[in-house]
């Protein structure tokens, strides 16, 4: 049975007795009679939408995002507004920093199952040649910046704008990198028409192409020239033609749906707050500017004679006084004169009625109580603490840490995810081109790639990128920790961590760096104390 949008399916099974209708019920639950012929209630099917109480949550929004609109309102936010202007750069300088340092990692152990040995230099050299390589303004395109200093572009833009386009080149028998805002991808108009097809059947998309299985095949960057009003596309496509490698690919911040195309701004959800919250802090300061610039007021009660007390100073002062003046305030006046010429400050003579009162607003007492919770659901919205976010650690030692806590895991899974979308397909390429050219040796990597072994290939290229860690509030605490975890071979403690993670936790360099130079201070140390003076008692110079 249906009623309107709600189906019925009764299911109601008769007593074999007329005087026990009960006896054969089919319990359901329900403990006291109830419904249709007092015994049941019937079984009905309804679409459920999330809303149970009809009208509650509105309608069904399906959104669809504006990205061209999105990406000038995130890059107006971060240009106009403190608070995401705070917010992004505590993400950037953690996050990127100086730039991320390359651990070169491969995959020693499925490597030697299939019979090749690594050099024992072999991280060392790999790790060597990347530093310096992307210290260097080679590895630009446009050979102005080093790879870290692009790197901090590409993150803003994914950030603060939601995507962006990078793009590797061979030249020279070395791979250099470009950064492409994704302002800049659209789809190509011709003709006053947007072209959505290929000759080969391929889907475009907001100035990506796409294959039938939904592979990202080209890019469209658009151009303006001088001689011409209208537009120019370029296409970028993502392998190239003879390597077969990928050499073009987008980097996203914010998905609003796993099946868009584009991204989105990293504080999309928040815009229109910060906006408001902007606002209101504009209109705070303004109004406790105008405040301020009004000393006091003049009240008069119900015996006051309206004058204006100001007045008498300027009449005193060009002696204009009137005739009616009282003699008792006249002499009031020539003391509020004696005062003021005596101590050097200013003293008025009130007519009767009249008091100063001293002008102000509350704007002082309340802003904190009306911005500080709105800033704080701002700084959650973008996984950033506020005590981080405002460098102000003001609660107990427990609380300060745990918020550092949670910080450095949010910095450390956004880390590693750009890391993921910009460094590793980099240093994919470079390792590849370096070996490939003799100036890194890795006996059985060709022919990985000649008989495409990708499990051969993904071992040589393993790594991780890594950045500054959370400085300890402790740092004694943190040293005698990580002093604790090194362990003690002689004592029979077995470490928990190498010495290079030491290092690494303890934001103090490279670990074999810094004991290669510890060895030689060490050398040049006894010399100077102990061979030296020996050598200088024997008369030898």
């Amino acid at each position: 049975m249906k009623i309107g949008n709600f189906e019925f399916n009764f299911n109601i099974q008769k007593s074999e007795t007329k005087n026990d209708v009960k006896s054969n019920n089919i319990f359901d639950g329900e403990l006291t009679a109830g419904g249709y012929g007092g015994s049941y209630w019937p079984i009905y099917t309804k679409s459920f939408d999330g809303e149970k109480t009809s009208g509650e949550l509105g309608l069904v929004v399906k959104l669809i995002p504006d990205h061209l609109r999105l990406r000038l309102r995130g890059y107006n936010a971060y240009n106009t507004t403190d608070v995401i202007k705070t917010l992004a750069s505590r993400r950037f300088q953690w996050v990127i920093g100086n730039g991320l340092k390359l651990e070169c990692e491969p995959n020693t152990t499925i490597l030697e199952s299939q019979g090749i040995t690594l050099p024992k230099d072999f991280k060392k050299i790999v790790e060597a040649r990347w530093k310096v390589y992307t210290n260097s303004h080679y590895c630009d395109y446009e050979k102005r910046r080093n790879l870290h200093s692009i790197a901090f572009d590409t993150y803003f833009d994914k950030f603060a704008g939601g995507d962006c386009l990078v793009i590797c080149r061979i030249e020279n028998s070395s791979v250099n990198i470009q950064f492409i805002s994704g302002e800049h991808i659209k789809s190509p108009i011709i003709g006053n028409e947007i072209l959505n097809k290929k000759a080969n059947e391929n889907t475009i998309v907001h100035g990506i192409e796409y294959d039938s299985r939904g592979q990202q095949v080209a890019f469209y960057i658009s151009k303006k020239t001088e001689n011409s009003i209208d537009l120019e596309y370029e296409r970028i496509e993502a392998y190239g033609p003879k390597s077969k490698r990928k050499l073009a690919w987008m980097i996203y911040g914010q998905k609003l749906s796993p099946d868009h195309k584009r991204g989105v701004p990293e504080f999309t959800q928040v815009l229109e707050k910060v906006a408001k919250l902007d606002r209101y802090t504009e209109a705070s300061v303004s109004k406790a500017e105008q405040a301020a610039n009004i000393l006091f007021a003049i009240t008069h009660d119900k015996d006051s004679t309206g004058e204006n007390p100001l007045e008498q100073v300027t009449k005193k002062k060009f002696k204009v006084l009137d005739k009616e003046e009282v003699d008792g305030y006249a002499l009031a006046d020539g003391l509020a004169n004696r005062i003021t010429q005596t101590t050097s400050n200013q003293t008025f003579n009130l007519p009767p009625g009249s008091k100063f009162e001293s002008f102000g607003t509350d704007i002082e007492n309340t802003f904190e109580g009306f911005h500080k919770p709105n800033f704080d659901s701002i700084c959650a919205s973008v996984d950033t603490p506020p005590e981080v976010a405002m460098q102000q650690y003001n609660s107990n030692y427990s609380a300060s840490r745990a918020a550092q806590n949670a910080w450095g895991y949010v910095i450390d899974v956004d880390r590693n995810n750009f890391a993921n979308q910009f460094y590793k397909p980099f240093y994919k390429l470079w390792l590849e081109v370096e070996i490939l050219t003799n100036k890194i040796q890795a006996d059985g990597f060709i022919q990985a790639l000649l008989s495409d072994d990708y499990m051969i290939v993904e071992s040589f290229i393993q790594c991780r990128f890594v950045g500054r860690n959370m400085p300890h509030i402790d740092p004694l605490k943190e040293i005698k920790a990580i002093r604790e975890m090194l362990g003690d071979p002689k004592l029979g403690i077995v470490p928990l961590i190498s010495h290079e993670q030491g290092a690494e936790m303890a934001n103090v360099g490279d670990w074999e760096e810094n004991y290669l130079e510890y060895r030689e201070e060490r050398d040049e140390t006894i010399i100077d104390e102990y061979v030296q003076p020996n050598l200088n008692n024997n008369g030898i110079n």
